[in-house]
């Protein structure tokens, strides 16, 4: 069911500093920075691509309100945040997720009523929280190509 690890998230108090201290560290290309704001989550984040192939990422967060505001705070610079797995079917996955008592959520990691999210960019998803997990919160994530 997984098929590739997609993105390790890590978090800062200082996005660009950090993607620019990951950046030379790692020998990767600067990415965009991405702001999003929705209802209990403000963060900026960013994803450096790191190998060959560019399927798989260091997502740098910093977040202002909702989930890792706490952990930053407690963990401190660099703390690891989220695990995202990349699956061919989401939904079957989602299934497996329910039937083991595991709620599907959503970026605020409030519970969600369909199976997954689609991202502005067609991607599918959803988040499993790190409360519900062994403390590490995990994406699922099924990547969408266009025909």
């Amino acid at each position: 069911m997984i098929t590739n690890l997609h993105h390790v998230a890590i978090l800062t108090s200082n996005l660009v500093e950090a993607i620019n201290y990951y950046t030379d560290l790692l020998d990767c290309q600067k990415p965009k920075i991405a702001d999003v704001d929705k209802p209990g989550v403000k963060l900026k984040s960013a994803m450096l691509p790191i190998g060959p192939g560019g399927n798989t990422f260091l997502q740098i967060i910093e977040p202002e309100l909702g989930p890792g505001v706490k952990e930053l705070t407690e963990g401190g610079e660099g703390t690891l945040f989220e695990m995202a797995f990349e699956t061919d079917n989401i939904e079957e996955f989602a299934d497996k997720m329910l039937v083991g008592k595991i709620t599907p959520c959503n970026i605020a990691e409030q519970s969600i009523n369909e199976k997954y999210i689609t991202s502005k960019f067609g991607s599918r998803y959803f988040i499993l929280s790190g409360k519900s997990l062994r403390g590490t919160r995990i994406e699922i994530v099924q990547m969408i190509t266009s025909q």
